[in-house]
């Protein structure tokens, strides 16, 4: 009998402010009408936004897990507890539909560092991944959880730049972070891509699009947009190419 398949791994990641969040949704939308399916959204990103993007809510968040195994962990037989228990909190986390399904990093509610809920993301991930053909992970801004391997499976980066000095800046660490040949850019809302790597390919421009701005502005899903909407083309075109590499390898 063959082995499954191990699921196809993308995380989008960018300095913040490049339309990161965005490119993450119109990916999803389209890898879910290539038929990729099931797909696993992960919104990373402490301050979400994928999670409205998409048109959903989430009811319970990774940071709520994590709070609910720091007051297990106060009791007796703590470490019992929490084994028995992190894969049923998670399981709860996980908001569940038709052809895909979504887990949410949540708010910080602390200060200091967030790195203990980083990696109960990154564990989270590899304890659920196993039944669905692709994971997409829309990583918080900047590198932080890269440096935390929540991104260690990644088959593909997304790294999205805005064609700025600083956007180019941030694809280089993040090519230094996971090597260059795992690094896959996009440039968002322009019309160049400015200095890039040279080891790092780029796989497109999504031009500015006032139907995207405009719905951002009113808070509705970017799912929802029109199919000839010229952000959507575009991203149309980016993954058929992402896919195409990974049926090649």
């Amino acid at each position: 009998m063959p082995e499954p398949t191990r699921p196809l791994y993308f995380a989008v990641c960018g300095k913040g402010g490049v339309g990161k969040t965005a490119i993450s949704a119109l990916l999803a939308r389209v890898l879910l009408e290539q038929g990729v399916r099931p797909l696993l959204l992960v919104d990373g990103d402490p301050v979400g936004g994928l999670v409205s993007a998409v048109g959903e809510r989430a009811p319970r968040t990774l940071g709520q897990v994590r709070a609910e195994l720091i007051a297990m962990a106060r009791g007796a037989e703590a470490r019992e507890r929490i084994a028995d228990q992190l894969d049923y909190l998670v399981q709860e986390a996980l908001v569940e539909r038709e052809g895909y399904a979504l887990l949410a990093m949540g708010h910080r509610r602390e200060r200091g560092c967030y790195c203990p809920v980083n990696t109960l993301l990154r564990d989270a991930i590899d304890l659920i991944s196993t039944p669905y053909a692709a994971v997409l992970i829309d990583a918080e801004a900047g590198i932080e959880q890269i440096n935390r391997q929540v991104t260690r499976r990644v088959d593909r980066v997304v790294a999205v730049t805005d064609g700025s000095a600083r956007g180019a800046e941030a694809v280089r660490l993040i090519a230094e972070l996971v090597g260059a040949d795992r690094v896959r850019v996009v440039v968002n809302r322009a019309d160049r891509a400015g200095e890039l790597p040279a080891a790092v390919d780029l796989v497109g421009l999504v031009p500015e699009d006032p139907l995207v701005r405009g719905f951002d502005r009113e808070g509705r899903p970017l799912w929802e947009l029109p199919g000839d909407a010229p952000a959507l083309v575009a991203v149309q075109r980016i993954a058929a190419g992402l896919s195409s590499e990974r049926r090649e390898a």
